[in-house]
């Protein structure tokens, strides 16, 4: 319970950050993101900030887009998109977890895919 707790800690203080965007994504950028503590199969973020790399999918405007969650676990699936990454390492795209993410919870960029 005591991640949960946490977790609404730092959404509200993403949620506080003005509404004027200063992040910018473009489709096909990889950038690290504030996901939190999710429920049950959902893919959580990971550390303090509850953070774990995105895909950018689809930008719709300034302020939201589709983005899919990352892992290092590549899988055979058709909902797994497999890639190796800049640094040379196996990356999977989950598409099963692709969802409307806001660019508040954006931090940095990380890397492009082609």
């Amino acid at each position: 319970m005591n991640e949960f707790d946490s977790w609404n800690e730092i959404k509200k203080q993403i949620d506080k950050v003005d509404d004027k965007p200063d992040r910018f994504p473009q489709e096909g950028e990889v950038w690290m993101s504030v996901l939190g503590r999710n429920i049950g199969f959902e893919q959580n973020g990971a550390g303090a900030d509850f953070a774990r790399p995105v895909l950018i999918v689809k930008k719709f405007n300034n302020r939201m887009f589709w983005g899919a969650p990352l892992s290092t676990k590549q899988k055979d699936f058709d909902f797994y998109f497999n890639y190796i990454d800049p640094d040379n390492l196996p990356v999977s795209a989950i598409l099963a977890q692709m969802r409307l993410i806001s660019v508040k919870r954006l931090k940095r960029k990380l890397y492009d895919i082609s």
